[in-house]
C-alpha cells in the first residue's frame, strides 16, 4: 500500500493506490486545504517533493490553472490527483 507523507506536519498515512487525494484528505481529515474541488481555484497547489511519477499523468486543464496560480515547477492541483505509489507533498 503507498505511503502518502505531508512534509508540512510530517505525517505519513497508507493509502491505497489509485485513491484520490482529495477524497483520502477529505475522509480523514488529512492536513491540505481545498476550494473548489475541481480544478480551477487553484487553492490545492503542492509541490510533490518525492514519488512525483506516483501520480496520474497532468491534463492541459490542470496545468493552465496551475500555471495562473504559481510559477513554482513541477506544482500539482492536489483535487487532480490520483495516488498511484509513495509520494512526499508540500503545498506550495
Amino acid at each position: 500500500m503507498p505511503k502518502l507523507t505531508f512534509l508540512k506536519t510530517g505525517q505519513t498515512y497508507d493509502v491505497p493506490a489509485g485513491t484520490s487525494f482529495l477524497d483520502f484528505c477529505q475522509e480523514n481529515d488529512a492536513p491540505h486545504d481545498f476550494g473548489c474541488t475541481v480544478g480551477s481555484c487553484g487553492t490545492c497547489v503542492l509541490v510533490i517533493e518525492q514519488g512525483e511519477k506516483n501520480v496520474n499523468p497532468i491534463t492541459d486543464d490542470e496545468r493552465e490553472t496551475v500555471e495562473m496560480c504559481t510559477g513554482v515547477k513541477g506544482a500539482r492541483l492536489g483535487c487532480q490527483l490520483k495516488v498511484l505509489g509513495d509520494l512526499a507533498v508540500r503545498p506550495v
